[in-house]
Formats: C-alpha cells, sequence, structure tokens
C-alpha cells in the first residue's frame, strides 16, 4: 500500500518546519550562534561551526 507519510516528510523538510526558533548555527568553540553558516568563526576564529540541531 502506498504511504503518503514520506510526502509529507519531504515537504516538512523542504519547508524547514519543525527546525528550532534560534540561530541555525553555533560555534562549538565559544557557543556563538550565527543565522549564516561561516568557515570561521567572527567572534573567535574557531573552524568548528555546525548546525545547532545536530548538536543538540
Amino acid at each position: 500500500m502506498w504511504s503518503s507519510m514520506g510526502v509529507f516528510d519531504k515537504a516538512r523538510s523542504a519547508s524547514h518546519l519543525g527546525e528550532p526558533t534560534g540561530r541555525p548555527y553555533i560555534c562549538l568553540a565559544c557557543d556563538a550562534s550565527f543565522d549564516l553558516q561561516y568557515h570561521a568563526c567572527p567572534d573567535c576564529g574557531g573552524y568548528d561551526i555546525r548546525r545547532a540541531k545536530w548538536v543538540e
């Protein structure tokens, strides 16, 4: 039987519904958070910036 849940899951992930309302990126060295993903942290110069939802 065909399931429609896959369609809804794809739509939710494409629209970013259910993501945290805070800033989506965080520097693991100094805990600064950002709206954009930087290659190096503008605050401390660290290179370990990750999605906040992956760190939880």
